[in-house]
């Protein structure tokens, strides 16, 4: 039988997960994890988190087939600076951006269409 701390830890993790399918739904949880380990990790380093530069990820947004494209890649232009590749007749975005907690809430609230967005760290703007 498990200990009552891995238990705990547990609890905790599910809770965790919780929260994040409230708040953030459209938002893979294991991008949001990560995004929340390297801006922790980067807070250790500095002791300020103000000083410190968001991280680059290669963020992909799934749509319905729906969306308009054009306000789909003026979303992320807005809000990034950058403008998305577009694939899959207008329905998968992808972008090379800063990102952070705030930027994943904006995506995932937008009414443009949006059914998921996942990514990966790339650690530079010129990615991987």
């Amino acid at each position: 039988m498990p200990s009552d701390e891995l238990q705990q830890i547990r609890r905790v993790f599910q809770g965790l997960q919780t929260l994040y399918q409230l708040h953030l739904p459209k938002i893979n949880p294991a991008l949001i994890h990560d995004l929340l380990i390297r801006e922790e990790e980067e807070v250790q380093k500095s002791n300020k988190a103000s000083t410190s530069s968001p991280p680059f990820y290669m963020v992909e947004i799934s749509t319905t087939r729906n969306t308009d494209p054009e306000k789909m890649k003026n979303l992320i232009f807005k809000e990034t600076g950058l403008l998305p590749s577009v694939y899959e007749n207008g329905t998968h975005y992808v972008a090379n951006m800063r990102l952070t907690l705030e930027l994943l809430k904006v995506i995932s609230e937008s009414e443009e269409g949006i059914v998921k967005v996942s990514g990966d760290y790339t650690g530079g703007i010129a990615g991987r």
